[in-house]
């Protein structure tokens, strides 16, 4: 595990991707495969409230990362009913297929939540997308809990 740099950006992308047509396959009256952009990538790497991380093959010595997680540290809104907090929002978090089930994904998200940690945070928060069966049971594995459902309806 290491902070991503502007180099990964290619290989982050192609993450990225695979990601992006999960959801867009998942729900796609909310999403649909999009080209993310290299300048995106810059403003993610410059934000000092955010944390982007990859994931270097050990067994196979790849140079390419092959896990990513973005990070963002968000404070409760001033709102007298919510309970004052700081939180890590996990916005993107993905592994390569064929590196699965390494403890890849388990060790990016330790990480982040150590530099989440260090910096106030007292949670962790991310959503998962109905049919995302495979997502839902990893979290569950590492002591993620549902806090909430979002509800929708056609108009």
């Amino acid at each position: 595990m290491r902070p991503a740099r502007p180099e990964d950006w290619l290989a982050v992308q192609s993450l990225l991707r695979a990601l992006d047509e999960l959801h867009a396959e998942l729900v796609p009256a909310y999403f649909r495969p999009a080209t993310r952009t290299e300048p995106e990538w810059r403003r993610l790497l410059g934000d000092s409230a955010a944390l982007a991380l990859v994931a270097v093959d050990e067994v196979e010595g790849s140079r390419p990362p092959v896990g990513f997680l973005s990070l963002r540290i968000y404070d409760t809104p001033a709102d007298p009913t919510m309970v004052p907090g700081r939180r890590g929002h996990i916005e993107a978090l993905v592994v390569e297929a064929r590196c699965r089930r390494r403890g890849i994904g388990g060790r990016l998200l330790a990480t982040a939540a150590d530099w989440a940690r260090a910096r106030g945070a007292t949670e962790m928060v991310l959503t998962t997308w109905i049919g995302n069966t495979e997502a839902d049971a990893f979290y569950e594995r590492l002591g993620y809990r549902v806090l909430s459902h979002v509800l929708h309806a056609r108009l």
